[in-house]
Parts: structure tokens; sequence; C-alpha cells
């Protein structure tokens, strides 16, 4: 025969029930998305984007030869979460193979965007490094090769 309260055992039960759902649906839960503000260090990739379109270059940057683009610089944790906006000012700098191949400048270091222009011929590719420095913390991350082919 139960106890003088038996409501209280199954309460209990009922209780530790929840809690058991609740946990189990709070494992289940996806992690965490959208942007997230961490400092250079934590970046893993980088990607490419022609500003004007938004359009991804990251596989292939097409350059025609007598115009420039502004591309705009997106940095990635591991996990896929874009980083933004950094902690700490970046410095930029962009180095070619062929050197001769194209020429970039920084045109906002806050925002990550650069003017890129080609100097070789149509028919010419090559590659494009880009490298970020964090001076706050003396963090300095590559990226790349990055695919860069000229045309007409």
């Amino acid at each position: 025969m139960p106890g003088p309260f038996p409501f209280r055992t199954s309460l209990r039960v009922a209780a530790l029930a929840a809690l058991a759902a609740l946990a189990a649906l709070a494992a289940c839960q996806a992690a965490p998305t959208g942007p997230v503000s961490l400092p250079l260090a934590d970046a893993a990739s980088m990607h490419v984007f022609l500003l004007q379109t938004n359009q991804d270059w990251t596989s292939h940057i097409p350059l025609f030869t007598g115009y420039s683009d502004r591309l705009k610089v997106r940095l990635y944790t591991a996990g896929g979460r874009e980083i933004t906006p950094l902690q700490h000012p970046l410095d930029m700098s962009f180095s070619f193979a062929p050197a001769t191949l194209a020429t970039a400048t920084v045109a906002d270091s806050a925002l990550l965007l650069f003017d890129i222009r080609p100097n070789d011929p149509a028919g010419s590719d090559g590659s494009l490094t880009i490298t970020l420095t964090e001076p706050a913390t003396a963090t300095t991350k590559s990226f790349g090769p990055f695919y860069v082919l000229v045309h007409p």
C-alpha cells in the first residue's frame, strides 16, 4: 500500500520526466547561426564578393581589361559563421602571382573593401593571396590563393 501521500511520488516522476524532456530538446537544438564578433585569430576561411552584386568570387576572380572592381572580404569561423563586426581594425595587403597580374588597393579597411584592376593582358591568369593583420593583437593571417583570370 502506498504511503500517506501517493501524489508526491507521481508528482516527482512527472517532474523528472519533464526535466528529461527539456534536456533532450535542448540537446537537439541547432548550433547558433548568424554573425559573430570575434578576433582575427578565430577566422578559418575567407570569401571574396563583388560589392556591386554581392556575387561570390571566391573560386574565380574574373578581371576585365581596362576596368576596376570593388571587392569585399568576408571572414568565417571553422563552423561557417560569418565574423562581423571584427573586434579590432585590420590592415590588408595583397600579393599576386605573377606579381604583374593585377593591382589591388584598400578602399575601406573597416569594411574590408578593396579595389582590383588587371595589369596583364586578357588571357593571363594567376593567383591572389590576401593577408590580414590585426595590429591590436599582432595576429597575421593569409588567405588564398584565389584564382584570377583576366578577360578581354
